[in-house]
C-alpha cells in the first residue's frame, strides 16, 4: 500500500500543485520533499496544515485507504461484479486484481464490508482457496458497525460455496453457526432474514439426510410466510415441499404444493417460476403417476419459456424429462434424439434433491441407449451418474442410478 509520503505526493499532483505551491510560508520546499519521500515525518500541526491545502482532513492522510478512494474503488468493482456471470473465471480475476492491494488495509466502513465480500466471492469464482478469511474479515466489519443483514448474508455466501461443493455438513455447521451467533447476542434480524434462516436450515438439514426434521421446518416456514405476508424462497419451499411428499409417497399433498405453486404463479408472472412448475410437473408425471404423455405436454411449456428466455432457463432440464417421457413409452428414438442434448447438470444445481433426480435422468439415458445396442455407451453415462451419486443423501433416486448402474455393467461384464 501506499506510504503518507506517497499519498501526499499524489493528492498534490493531482490538485496541480508544485512543492512550493503546497508548503506556502509554513513549511519549506526541501521539509516537504523529504516527507513525501519518507525521509521525515510531519508533525500533527504540519499535517494538519498538509491537509488543510489539499481538501482533505488529516485523518484521510493517515489512513492507509482514504475513504474517496475506497467510495470509488467500490462503484467500479460493483459495475463489473454486477454484470459477471457465474463460472467466468477471467472478469472474477479483473475483480480480484482490482481489491487486492487494499484488501489488507480497509478502514470499519459498509463500503470496505462490502468490497471484502464481493473480494471473497470473485476469489472463489477465479478459483481461488483464500475466500474465506476475506468473508471472515467481511462479517467481523459488518458485525462491528450493527449491518446485521449485511452480517447475515456473508453466512448465505459460505453455506452457498460449501454446498456447491457439496460439503453439506459443513454447509449446516455453517448456518447454525449463525444461528447460535444471532441466539447469544440477540440480535434482532428483519423478518425476511429470519425466513430466510429457517429456510436455509431446512434445506440443509434435507440435504444432510434429516428428513423429517427438514420437511417439517420447510412446511412451518411456508406456513410462517403466509402469516406474515412475506414471500421470499416460498417457489423453493413449494417446490421442495413437493418434492418430499413425493419421496414419501403422500401424492394429496405433493398436488397441494403445486397447486400452491401454480397460485403463486398467477400472482408472480416470473418466467423462472414457470419454469419451476412445468419441469417440476413432469418429473411427477414421469416418475410418480407415470403419465407420460401428459409430462410431455408439461415440458413443452417448458421449452416455450426457454425460446424467450435462454439466460435464466436451461435446455438441460427440458431434455432430460423429454428424453426420459419417450422412454417409458417405449419410443427409444426419439428418446436418443432427445438425450442427445442432454448433456449435463447446469453448474448452479446444488442440492442433493435435484442433483439425484438429474443424476437419475442421466440413467435412464443410459437404459435408453442400452435399449438400442450401445452398450459401451450407456455403460459409461450410467457409470458418471453413479460415480457423481454415491456421495448424496440416500433417496429413491439414487437406488435407481446404483440398479441401472450394475445391470448395465452385469451385460458389458457377460459379453
Amino acid at each position: 500500500m501506499n506510504s503518507l509520503g506517497t499519498r501526499i505526493r499524489k493528492l498534490r499532483k493531482e490538485r496541480k500543485l508544485t512543492l512550493e505551491a503546497l508548503a506556502a510560508d509554513r513549511l519549506t520546499k526541501g521539509m516537504l520533499s523529504q516527507i513525501e519521500n519518507d525521509k521525515a515525518k510531519p508533525s500533527m500541526e504540519s499535517l494538519a496544515y498538509i491537509a488543510e491545502r489539499l481538501g482533505v482532513k488529516a485523518s484521510e492522510l493517515l489512513e492507509q485507504v482514504t475513504p474517496a478512494t475506497i467510495r470509488h474503488l467500490l462503484e467500479q468493482v460493483e459495475s463489473l461484479f454486477a454484470k459477471v456471470k457465474r463460472g467466468d473465471a477471467d472478469n472474477h480475476q479483473q475483480i480480484v486484481d482490482m481489491i487486492e492491494p487494499y484488501a489488507e488495509d480497509l478502514p470499519l466502513s459498509y463500503e470496505a464490508g462490502r468490497l471484502l465480500y464481493i473480494y471473497a466471492d470473485a476469489q472463489y469464482e477465479a478459483g481461488l482457496s483464500t475466500w474465506e478469511p476475506s468473508l471472515q474479515q467481511a462479517r467481523q466489519i459488518f458485525k462491528e458497525i450493527n449491518l446485521l443483514s449485511h452480517w447475515f448474508t456473508t453466512y448465505m455466501l459460505q453455506l452457498a460455496i460449501l454446498a456447491e461443493n457439496r460439503q453439506y455438513d459443513e454447509a449446516y455447521a455453517c448456518i447454525m453457526q449463525g444461528k447460535e451467533e444471532i441466539s447469544r447476542e440477540n440480535y434482532q434480524l428483519d423478518s425476511r432474514d429470519t425466513g430466510k434462516l429457517a429456510y436455509y436450515i431446512s434445506i440443509l438439514q434435507l440435504a444432510i439426510g434429516e428428513h423429517e426434521a427438514g420437511k417439517q421446518l420447510i412446511n412451518e416456514t411456508i406456513s410462517n410466510a403466509h402469516q406474515n405476508q412475506l414471500y421470499y424462497h416460498i417457489d423453493d419451499m413449494y417446490r421442495i415441499a413437493a418434492y418430499c411428499a413425493m419421496i414419501d409417497g403422500d401424492f394429496v399433498q405433493a398436488e397441494h404444493m403445486m397447486m400452491k405453486l401454480e397460485q403463486y404463479r398467477v400472482f408472480v408472472e416470473q418466467v423462472d417460476v414457470d419454469a419451476f412448475i412445468f419441469v417440476l410437473r413432469a418429473h411427477y408425471y414421469n416418475n410418480y403417476t407415470h403419465d407420460y404423455q401428459r409430462a410431455l405436454i408439461e415440458i413443452e411449456r417448458f421449452k416455450a419459456l426457454v425460446h424467450g428466455d435462454k439466460e435464466k432457463l436451461d435446455e438441460n432440464f427440458y431434455y432430460a424429462e423429454k428424453g426420459k417421457s419417450h422412454y417409458f413409452l417405449g419410443q427409444y428414438m426419439e428418446a436418443k434424439e432427445a438425450f442427445e442434448h442432454y448433456k449435463e447438470i447446469p453448474m448452479y444445481i446444488s442440492h442433493p434433491f435435484d442433483l439425484l433426480s438429474m443424476n437419475e435422468c442421466f440413467s435412464y439415458k443410459a437404459l435408453n441407449y442400452a435399449q438400442l445396442g450401445e452398450l459401451t455407451m450407456a455403460y459409461d453415462i450410467a457409470k458418471k451418474a453413479y460415480m457423481d451419486s454415491k456421495g448424496l443423501v440416500d433417496l429413491p433416486y439414487k437406488e435407481k442410478i446404483k440398479e441401472v448402474y450394475f445391470s448395465i455393467k452385469e451385460q458389458i461384464d457377460s459379453v
